[in-house]
């Protein structure tokens, strides 16, 4: 038996590429395509970007298809920073206190699985994604992700906590 690719089943989110605060995201799958709300996408960062502490009730899982993905959790079996190398997969279970960072000069691209929770609040913190670099994220962004951020009951670590892992925000 052969398969093919020939002609694909077209996802409802594809070609949909936002920028979330630098990250590029790119929505392959949407819950509602899964039935069991769970969805993929596909971020890039770019070199220096950091995502800051933070948790949520959601898991998530990256595999990293280029580059490197920096990521730290604050507990479980790999506390502390890890760098997830291409071709390997990491997962951040729920409520895990976890940041992401990209130290390297490459871009660093990975596909996620994640739930409904976190594709709902991505989708409303995302701005669609312009040609060229991305632009940093403006004080109206940053007030949007809080409020949205809020509502989901998301928790978001003090510059503080972040300098205490090695994350020195501005």
């Amino acid at each position: 038996m052969t398969i093919s690719n020939a002609n694909p089943i077209p996802s409802q989110t594809a070609d949909q590429i936002f920028d979330v605060l630098g990250v590029q995201i790119e929505f392959l799958v949407s819950p509602e395509e899964t039935g069991v709300q769970a969805s993929i996408y596909k971020g890039t960062l770019p070199p220096g970007i950091v995502i800051p502490l933070h948790s949520h009730p959601d898991s998530e899982v990256f595999y990293v298809l280029e580059g490197a993905l920096e990521l730290y959790q604050e507990s479980g079996e790999h506390k502390g920073w890890q760098t997830v190398p291409s071709g390997k997969a990491v997962a951040v279970k729920p409520h895990v206190k976890h940041a992401l960072r990209n130290s390297s000069s490459s871009p660093s691209t990975t596909v996620a699985v994640t739930q409904q929770g976190l594709y709902d609040f991505f989708r409303q913190i995302a701005n669609p994604a312009k040609q060229g670099p991305p632009s940093p994220p403006t004080p109206e962004d940053m007030l949007h992700l809080f409020a949205v951020a809020a509502e989901y009951s998301y928790w978001l670590g003090s510059p503080d906590e972040n300098a205490a892992i090695g994350i020195h925000l501005q």
